[in-house]
């Protein structure tokens, strides 16, 4: 099996993106030209909460390339302020400000970097995760901490700060009903998504909202798991990504 995470403009050494250019079709293009210089054909994706759009709009692009899409910690397009209102503070506090208040947020996820940096990421972890028992015992797991600690060097180091790029691609998400983009993939791609009940982004009346919106999608619910669950439950998504690769 390989694996391909691909750094996203805006991150690491990456190139920014252009100015007032939105992140989609270019980070679709980029991975387009990754993939070509791996020579890597059909594939399943794996993402990450948010990440889905990602995939789900490479999938529009290069329709017959993606062979499943498997989501774990989901999240799709918000439709109420209840929904904001749910979420723990930390997730709350930067998202709502992307939906209601844009124009503060590249304000406001700088000042959340740089309270990382000064807190030390173990203390930010804590206070983000802080309402859900699962991702913080997850997150103290030592491989998890040192995968989710180095992986993070290329959105927070002591050299690079990547809120730029992060508040870009929240407008993008929150401001933007990309619906049309999971129906999509309905009838035309494998379409898994993985919840913990104890995500603090996506608690369980939101998820269940989630799950009614989409019967197609095949969601699995696990009550011992948070938004962390892929880094929990990695032995059972491996095998449903083999099936498809």
């Amino acid at each position: 099996m390989k694996v391909i995470v691909p750094i996203r403009p805006g991150y690491g050494n990456s190139t920014p993106l252009p100015k007032k250019q939105p992140p989609n079709d270019i980070i679709a293009e980029d991975l387009d030209e990754l993939l070509a210089h791996l020579e890597v054909g059909k594939f399943p994706f794996l993402t990450l909460g948010a990440d889905i759009y990602y995939a789900l709009n490479f999938h529009r692009l290069h329709p017959g390339r993606v062979t499943a899409a498997i989501v774990t910690g989901g999240y799709f397009p918000l439709e109420s302020s209840e929904q904001y209102e749910r979420m723990a503070k930390w997730h709350r506090f930067i998202l709502a400000s992307a939906r209601y208040t844009p124009h503060l947020l590249p304000f406001m996820v700088k000042a959340g970097f740089l309270l990382a940096r000064r807190l030390g990421k173990r203390k930010f972890v804590h206070a983000v995760f802080g309402t859900s028992p699962a991702d913080v015992a997850t997150f103290e797991n030592p491989e998890v901490y040192e995968a989710m600690v180095c992986g993070s060097e290329v959105c927070l180091s002591e050299t690079h700060s990547a809120h730029n790029a992060f508040a870009a691609e929240a407008l993008l998400q929150e401001r933007t009903d990309w619906s049309h983009l999971i129906e999509g993939a309905r009838d035309t791609l494998p379409f898994y998504c993985l919840s913990g009940l104890q995500d603090p982004q996506v608690p369980k009346e939101t998820l269940r909202e989630f799950q009614a919106k989409f019967p197609w999608i095949k969601f699995t619910d696990f009550e011992d798991c948070g938004q962390l669950v892929f880094f929990k439950k990695w032995p059972e998504i491996i095998p449903l990504i083999e099936k498809y690769l």
